[in-house]
């Protein structure tokens, strides 16, 4: 039962849709109308238009309750008194039928309504008694008054209660929520600060090694022939930009601004040519287009698409010259970079393909990757404009 008790107010209060409470607010109302009707009509000698009048104030403040407690509440009392009047001088002060359904409809209005308001109804059915027992002067005035004091207030303290005990467990579960997401973003950054160090003690540790042997390659021989000299110029230079880009990465790890790492576009595309020629790879590259409106989100997927390309040319066909050929129409760019065969990529062999494969999908654009005519083929297509571009912007 305990188990039972605490996934009901885990849930409590239920969240219902609009038209599901307008729905459920008709459905009370019908259930009160044809149970006050037909109870009223076997239990008392009212005429039907009398009984139906009754119960159709019944039926109202029971909906009504649910969307304007005060207003429900007094309709149901009036209705009450009313029977209560109708029927004369009796035995008892209220008429049975209608009395239960007014619990029924301070209930259902103490669902929303505030402990003030409920005392509210409360003091204003007691008044309502006096004054009926002082109008029609029952025999059993003063059970029915302290009867109604006590069943009204059993239902409305109770009513209250249960909602309350219902509020403060949803603010329960939400709190409880809100520490687990902390919880999950502490662990995000305690493996974020993990990565940062592992990547600076090995990566970047040996991206300095590099750049330095290459520089000491350099000076320790004067006699290096000129395209030598170039290339482990190229080497350093290359090593000294990725530590610098690796130590943007650091930061971004450790702070979680992406802002701080730079984002590169297709005007970089002849730079980062110019730095795999320095190493010795003949590049032919033809960039046709207004560059200058292509969105962030596509230019960036555009560069890293042709560095990885680039990367994937030099591994696997090392001296074999590369074309690159990059065309920004109007509704897309269009890439195509291009490499003697050699050694063709096993499929699942890295994860350059995947990941170029992942860009272009992601912006609803469309990649390929294969051998033909003697030749290893890179092409991809990015729509320039589409939902998933605007929303990556």
């Amino acid at each position: 039962m305990e188990t039972i008790a605490a996934r009901v107010l885990e849930s409590w209060p239920p969240r219902l849709g609009r038209w599901q409470q307008v729905s459920l607010s008709i459905a009370a109302g019908v259930v009160g109308f044809v149970a006050v009707l037909a109870t009223m009509v076997a239990d008392t000698e009212l005429a039907v238009v009398q009984v139906v009048a009754l119960a159709l104030g019944i039926g109202t403040a029971v909906s009504l309750a649910m969307w304007a407690p005060v207003a429900g509440w007094a309709l149901g009392l009036a209705a009450l008194a009313a029977a209560s009047v109708l029927t004369g001088p009796q035995a008892e002060l209220w008429v049975d039928p209608m009395l239960t359904s007014y619990f029924i409809v301070l209930g259902v209005g103490a669902v929303r309504a505030g402990a003030r308001a409920a005392a509210g109804a409360w003091a204003a059915t007691v008044a309502t008694g006096i004054g009926l027992a002082l109008w029609l002067r029952p025999a059993e005035w003063l059970v029915g008054i302290l009867g109604a004091s006590a069943v009204s207030g059993l239902v409305l303290s109770t009513v209250i209660a249960v909602r309350t005990v219902g509020v403060t467990s949803n603010s329960l579960r939400r709190e409880r929520d809100s520490t687990e997401r902390q919880r999950q973003l502490t662990s995000l950054w305690e493996e974020r600060a993990r990565i940062a160090r592992e990547l600076h003690d090995v990566v970047a540790h040996h991206m300095t090694v590099i750049a330095i042997q290459a520089e000491a390659a350099q000076h320790s021989d004067r006699n290096l022939a000129p395209a030598t000299s170039a290339r482990l110029d190229t080497i350093r230079n290359s090593a000294t930009v990725a530590l610098s880009e690796m130590r943007h990465i650091l930061g971004v790890l450790r702070s979680g601004d992406a802002t701080l790492l730079p984002q590169p576009t297709l005007r970089d595309l002849t730079a980062l040519v110019e730095t795999v020629r320095g190493g010795g790879t003949h590049i032919t590259m033809t960039l046709t287009g207004d560059t200058s409106k292509v969105p962030d989100a596509v230019g960036l997927s555009s560069y890293r698409i042709v560095q990885e390309a680039l990367s994937n040319a030099i591994r696997h066909a090392p001296g074999a010259p590369v074309e690159v050929t990059v065309v920004v129409a109007e509704k897309a760019i269009d890439i195509r970079v291009a490499n003697p065969c050699a050694t063709v990529p096993a499929a699942g062999a890295g994860h350059g393909l995947l990941g170029m494969r992942e860009r272009a999908t992601m912006l609803g654009g469309t990649f390929s990757a294969g051998a033909g005519d003697a030749k290893y083929v890179v092409a991809a297509s990015l729509p320039l404009h589409n939902g998933r571009i605007d929303a990556a912007r």
